[in-house]
């Protein structure tokens, strides 16, 4: 015997905001940060709507944020965007196009090397976030594609990193 499926309200409903977050991420309508915020104060509300049940329950609602990998990244995006206004990234990617002209020959291993050792010294991950202005600067300044620069540079680390 098939059993027939069938959709209900909370599944459209979570299929809809999902398909709203992808809009919203995917043409920039919003700023990323902005619409992730919208979604998750639209997925909150959706618990005062009489006859549907919770989703999730409010309680739970900013858990995500109880974790330290979160907030660590919060925390670097938070630091890169200091630095990157103070200048200090902008004298990087001078330094390193200074270094490697604008060949992705050697370009890519300074890219990579120097987060390697900034990783030495914090997570991979936020050493990673940390140089993305830099990356994204290289990247206008020679038109080597981001993606080429970037690959390398992610997979970049230290053996000493915490």
């Amino acid at each position: 015997m098939v059993e027939e499926l069938s959709l209900s309200v909370e599944m459209m409903m979570m299929i809809g905001l999902l398909g709203l977050t992808i809009a919203l991420f995917a043409f920039e309508l919003l700023r990323v940060d902005v619409a992730a915020i919208a979604i998750m104060v639209l997925l909150g509300l959706s618990t005062l709507v009489p006859g549907i049940d919770p989703v999730i329950a409010r309680e739970q609602l900013f858990s995500g944020f109880s974790s330290n990998a979160v907030i660590s990244v919060i925390a670097v995006m938070i630091i890169g965007a200091g630095l990157d206004k103070t200048g200090l990234m902008s004298q990087v990617a001078a330094l390193i196009l200074k270094r490697g002209g604008k060949t992705e020959r050697r370009i890519i291993p300074l890219v990579s090397s120097t987060v390697a050792f900034i990783s030495s010294f914090m997570q991979n991950i936020g050493a990673a976030a940390l140089f993305l202005p830099v990356v994204s600067r290289i990247s206008a300044r020679t038109e080597i594609p981001m993606s080429r620069l970037l690959m390398p540079m992610g997979s970049a680390r230290s053996s000493a990193a915490p």
